[in-house]
């Protein structure tokens, strides 16, 4: 057993113990039942294909005395320096280093022994530590420091003196990563690098599989990024925006908040929206409608995809209870938000009915949300071919329509629970009860709203 499979089986252990201890999970199932590939438990997995370069590395490593004692197998042999050389390596930016070691090959005692090069691939998993793993910069200790000459004898040429903002000087290693994508690798330049070095292991012999995802949504041809970049200039245009919404005055409602429904904005959006300088010579400006229209004979404009944010409206006792009455002061409160946004920030802002498009570095599509029309909601009274149901339910079926062809109103959904007692109740069923009644067709008749 080597010192990476010890503490591999003290955090399955400890891993185990929080599922027995914990009520609300099935631990028998989990523990007992369900497989756990190494592929499913580590962030990062590569190999060792070639393993007789491993001969050669227990040369180097001065391992004939160790070999010896493993009858010739040199993967045996080879093993427990590399894993301790991977630890020293990887330092904080993992968890846990884990490995799979090849069962003792059976023989027919009528033939030779099989080979050790014949013996499947060495397979290595990491869990990564996400604050550290990315990082590019290795720092090292002082140059005057007696642990400077260990580190520079494991990293080797990669090593070398920096000087740091706090005037200190000390060893440092920097790796390769301008964008996200790059520096998700740095575990990968750390590996082959230290077999190289040490092991006399090429690069070539080192199947890594980390990023592989990454090849087919990459975008751009400078420094080609997969999306994190233009996420993170999302978000903070996005913060941005939400605090000049915060602190806009002379507002018929004022704002009391201000919610993301984009998955740009979560982080999740695979080609979120890049900001887009346009070039206004393809276009004509049409003062009366305060919009530009294409020239004839020019390109096609770029289709920008707008990014969704509710604004949520301060409750007041004189909203009307007609719904078009209810429209038309939305539509006055999107014309009055656009011109405080010109005027105070000189934003491009085009009003609607139902929202209010502005350009900021990109399209931002404002929808304003207040607790009256998810209340007028349990007034609508559908009628079916089959039995109506009883008064209340009306108000669960025409939300559910609304969840989800009116996602206006669907950050909503929490305020609405916490003033109306008899919705919390069910909030916890809710979300089940949706996914199963979405599968549901409406036969027995038509609908009439």
């Amino acid at each position: 057993m080597t010192a990476c499979t010890y503490k591999q089986l003290q955090a399955e252990a400890s891993l185990s113990m929080q599922f027995w201890d914990d009520p609300t999970v099935d631990g028998f199932h989990g523990l007992l039942m369900t497989p756990k590939p190494m592929i499913r438990t580590s962030d990062h997995v590569f190999q060792l294909c070639e393993l007789v370069k491993l001969q050669s590395s227990c040369k180097k490593l001065n391992l004939l005395s160790e070999l010896m004692d493993h009858s010739g197998n040199y993967v045996h042999t080879a093993l427990p320096f590399i894993l301790s050389l991977l630890q020293r390596g990887l330092g904080e930016r993992i968890h846990l280093l884990t490995h799979s070691l090849s069962p003792e090959p059976e023989w027919s005692v009528e033939s030779d022994a099989p080979k050790h090069k014949a013996q499947p691939p060495l397979s290595f998993g990491l869990l990564l530590n996400p604050e550290l793993a990315t990082s590019v910069l290795e720092r090292g200790p002082s140059a005057d420091s007696p642990k400077a000459a260990e580190f520079r004898q494991l990293w080797g040429s990669r090593s070398e003196l920096r000087r740091f903002q706090d005037s200190a000087i000390t060893e440092a290693v920097l790796w390769e990563g301008k964008s996200m994508c790059q520096k998700q690798l740095v575990p990968k330049q750390i590996i082959t690098h230290l077999l190289q070095l040490h092991a006399d292991i090429p690069e070539s012999s080192v199947r890594y599989v980390g990023a592989m995802v990454d090849d087919v949504i990459k975008t751009g041809s400078e420094e080609p990024s997969t999306g994190e970049e233009e996420s993170l200039l999302v978000v903070q245009s996005y913060d941005d925006l939400s605090r000049k919404l915060w602190r806009l005055e002379d507002l018929p409602l004022s704002i009391t908040a201000v919610q993301g429904a984009h998955p740009a904005l979560r982080y999740t959006q695979v080609f979120p929206p890049r900001p887009l300088k346009m070039d206004y010579s393809f276009f004509d400006r049409d003062k009366p409608s305060r919009s530009l229209v294409p020239k004839e004979g020019k390109p096609c404009p770029a289709y920008i995809t707008p990014i969704t944010v509710i604004c949520h409206m301060e409750g007041s006792g004189k909203w009307p209870h007609d719904r078009l009455a209810i429209r038309h002061i939305r539509a006055a409160f999107h014309i009055r938000l656009g011109e405080l946004l010109k005027k105070h920030h000189n934003y491009t802002c085009r009003p609607g009915p139902t929202h209010l498009d502005v350009w900021k570095t990109c399209w931002w599509r404002l929808f304003s949300c207040s607790l009256r029309p998810l209340l007028l909601l349990g007034n609508y009274r559908p009628y079916f071919s089959v039995i109506s149901p009883p008064p209340w339910s009306h108000f669960w079926l025409c939300f559910f329509f609304s969840f989800f062809f009116f996602p206006t109103y669907f950050c909503s959904f929490s305020r609405s629970c916490e003033r109306i007692s008899r919705c919390s109740s069910v909030l916890h069923r809710w979300a089940s009860f949706a996914s199963f009644i979405c599968s549901l067709p409406l036969t027995g008749g038509t609908t009439r709203w």
